[in-house]
């Protein structure tokens, strides 16, 4: 049933209307986000004083903490339980940073909007339910069921779906590919991890699937991030819940830079079997060579010195990839140097090679334009083939998700944008591997 919000009389956003000629420049979105995230945290528990005594001189005037309290408790009386806060997105406005959460609760979720001031000050507050699918609703059929769980450190919220009708069965962890993601992998219109999930526990496989770090808390992103703060650690205190709640018999499913950590989060975990989906053992400054040449060779706008130019550019960036040593501190093609250093961790091929005897599957799509055929599945091949370990498939006209392509002859990204599905015979082919 949709709700609507009853506000009191003085109405909290009304601070947020007023905008000021010649402001100064806004908060960064770095500044802002963390100052939303603080305040956001402050609503939900309660410490109204703490927000109000943010408040800039205008909204001070007409709002105080009690005041402040009694819209809060009216709009979340009957939301149930904080689970986190996701989906935070930052823009400026006439000087003001508008940083807009939403914060889910166990019955509803809520978007909270706070502007602030360039002195880092709230200016204006806004509350507003969310659309009703926004937040997620664990599913209960006759062959599976979902609960949501909280893992790790920073509490990141996870889907674990187990099947029915069966006791003894095993579970994958799943891990995305690069980029702050949600744990259903979303993109586009595409749910490759929900998809995976649900088709897996039909054949008797349960799962637990966990938003990245940065998707639910971007505020912990700092400029010497590395991948054990992005994700692996909190891949690792997965794996410790499936083992504690759900099945001791853990297997990981990793796609894309997933794939490529799936060896070391395996090795480290003792886990008893890997997926790769799309994965690679090369590093992954040399996949974002091919990327941007690929995309380069297909772009009408620059001249051919121009795209000279920039490959040149890239293809520096990726020799001082290679380059970095752990007294590296200057970002490489945007990326920190100590990213870059920990992705050498993963260690894939050495891992495949020499390390991990338990049994692992190698997919690959062949209309895949972000991981290669050649480059990277059949190199995979000519190197592991000779493993009785790891066996390979590649699956003629899948895409990088492992769906069939909307967009025949399209090589980029608006393949993703129409709602695609994974084929039955991936997850049938994921299954007999794994049971």
């Amino acid at each position: 049933m949709k709700k609507t919000i009853k506000f009191l009389s003085f109405v909290l956003c009304i601070a947020a209307l007023f905008t000021a000629c010649g402001a100064k420049a806004p908060l960064s979105k770095e500044q802002a986000v963390k100052f939303a995230d603080k305040d956001v945290l402050c609503l939900v528990n309660k410490d109204y004083e703490a927000v109000a005594g943010e408040f800039n001189e205008s909204i001070a005037k007409q709002v105080d903490a009690t005041a402040l309290q009694q819209a809060w408790e009216s709009v979340v009386s009957t939301a149930g339980g904080f689970i986190s806060a996701t989906g935070i997105n930052y823009e400026s406005k006439d000087g003001l940073a508008i940083v807009t959460t939403t914060a889910e609760f166990e019955n509803t979720a809520i978007i909270i909007t706070l502007t602030y001031d360039n002195s880092g000050k709230i200016r204006g507050v806004w509350f507003n339910y969310a659309p009703e699918d926004s937040i997620y609703q664990p599913i209960d059929t006759d062959d599976f069921t979902e609960k949501v769980a909280l893992i790790g450190e920073y509490e990141l919220k996870a889907v674990v779906t187990t099947p029915d009708n069966t006791s003894d069965y095993p579970v994958v962890v799943l891990v995305q590919g690069s980029g702050a993601s949600d744990f259903d992998e979303t993109v586009g219109a595409n749910k490759p991890f929900k998809e995976l999930a649900h088709g897996l526990a039909q054949k008797g496989i349960a799962s637990v699937r966990i938003n990245k770090r940065l998707y639910q808390k971007p505020v912990l992103m700092h400029d010497q991030l590395t991948i054990w703060d992005e994700y692996m650690d909190d891949i690792y205190a997965a794996i410790d819940y499936a083992k504690a709640n759900v099945s001791e018999n853990v297997y990981v499913i990793g796609h894309s830079q997933g794939g490529m950590s799936a060896p070391k989060i395996a090795l480290d975990n003792d886990l008893k079997g890997v997926v790769m989906m799309a994965g690679t053992i090369r590093g992954l400054e040399d996949i974002v060579l091919d990327q941007n040449t690929a995309a380069l060779e297909a772009m009408d706008q620059y001249s051919k010195k121009e795209k000279q130019q920039i490959l040149k550019a890239t293809q520096d960036g990726v020799a001082a990839v290679k380059a970095l040593t752990e007294e590296s501190t200057e970002p490489v093609l945007g990326i920190p140097a100590q990213y870059w250093l920990s992705l050498r961790d993963l260690d894939a091929e050495n891992i495949l090679k020499n390390k991990l005897d338990i049994p692992v599957l190698v997919l690959q799509g062949t209309a895949d334009f972000q991981v290669y055929m050649d480059k990277d599945f059949e190199y995979m091949k000519s190197v592991l083939g000779h493993k009785e370990n790891i066996s390979f498939k590649a699956y003629d006209g899948l895409n990088h998700l492992f769906m069939p392509q909307s967009l025949p002859g399209v090589a980029d990204t608006t393949e993703y944008a129409a709602e695609n599905h994974i084929p039955q015979y991936v997850i049938d082919d994921i299954a007999e591997f794994i049971k």
